[in-house]
């Protein structure tokens, strides 16, 4: 593994944004190898379908018991919400898990740093090979909820356009957010397996994935507006079901939606970038980049 990483920057006059691609490449390749190759490719592909179908199942339960009062918009906001989230529990926490396994289980964190490629794009890579894993996932669950549940969702009701800036704006703004998780992760060893986990849990509750912000407390809504896949689940509902759904930010329009996550997530974007070179760069002051918690 360390020898091809180290094969990226086999060219030394290449451009940084050509070392930086190749090194993204070779860091998604891995990844995908290492979520992929635990089992062959059947036992694989009926995995990806079966997981995301259990998933629905208890969807339809939850929608059944405490959401019918909202009738189908109520379903198509549950539908979108948990076809979307797939992708930030890969992309959010497969970024903390690639620095925390490299580190803790393969021991391979310092072999891979000290080699001649960007220890950032590394990680991007690999939470994008996490990532591309949910697609499956996103696909199913947005099937079934048309055709088996009868959410409104259409051609004519999806905006592709729109939709897409909105996943591409969501998927920036979750690896982000991965890696501020990572900064964390750095400068901490003994409970750094529970923080992804924790993360996501708590985003899953503020964020709007299961229901709209304005039933949350007045704090709690504050602090979910400042969060870039709160905006990023309301484009992403907006742009697949149009006005039939119900709506977290209902006197927002779909351009002022859109914007605001363009810009909270070129905020987090930053901070994040900043965040994680002052931690990799105290990490190494202090020698604990590649400390083992044994756990």
């Amino acid at each position: 593994m360390t020898s091809t990483l180290t094969q990226v920057d086999a060219h030394p006059r290449s451009s940084p944004v050509r070392r930086w691609w190749r090194t993204l490449r070779v860091g998604y390749w891995l990844g995908w190898q290492i979520e992929s190759n635990w089992t062959d490719p059947l036992l694989f592909f009926i995995y990806s379908i079966a997981r995301p179908l259990g998933g629905v199942l208890i969807l339809v339960f939850m929608y059944h018991v405490v959401g019918r009062a909202g009738g189908v918009a109520m379903l198509g906001f549950f539908v979108v919400g948990a076809a979307c989230w797939p992708f930030v529990v890969r992309g959010m926490m497969g970024t903390a898990w690639s620095l925390i396994s490299d580190r803790e289980h393969w021991r391979t964190l310092r072999y891979i740093y000290i080699s001649p490629i960007s220890f950032r794009a590394y990680l991007v890579g690999r939470a994008l090979a996490q990532a591309t894993s949910a697609l499956a996932a996103a696909a199913i669950t947005l099937l079934f909820g048309r055709w088996v549940l009868g959410v409104p969702m259409h051609v004519t009701t999806v905006n592709v356009p729109y939709t897409a800036a909105a996943f591409a704006l969501g998927m920036a703004s979750v690896i982000a957010l991965g890696l501020l998780v990572v900064t964390a992760a750095v400068l901490i060893s003994g409970e750094a397996w529970r923080m992804p986990e924790g993360v996501g849990a708590a985003l899953y509750l503020v964020c709007g994935a299961i229901f709209p912000v304005t039933v949350l407390p007045p704090v709690l809504q504050v602090l979910s507006q400042a969060i870039p896949v709160t905006w990023w689940l309301e484009a992403m509902r907006r742009g697949l079901l149009g006005p039939a759904v119900v709506r977290s930010f209902p006197h927002l329009s779909d351009a002022r939606v859109l914007g605001l996550l363009t810009l909270l997530t070129t905020v987090w974007v930053a901070a994040s970038l900043t965040a994680f070179t002052f931690a990799e760069r105290r990490a190494r002051q202090i020698g604990i980049l590649d400390r083992e918690s044994m756990y």
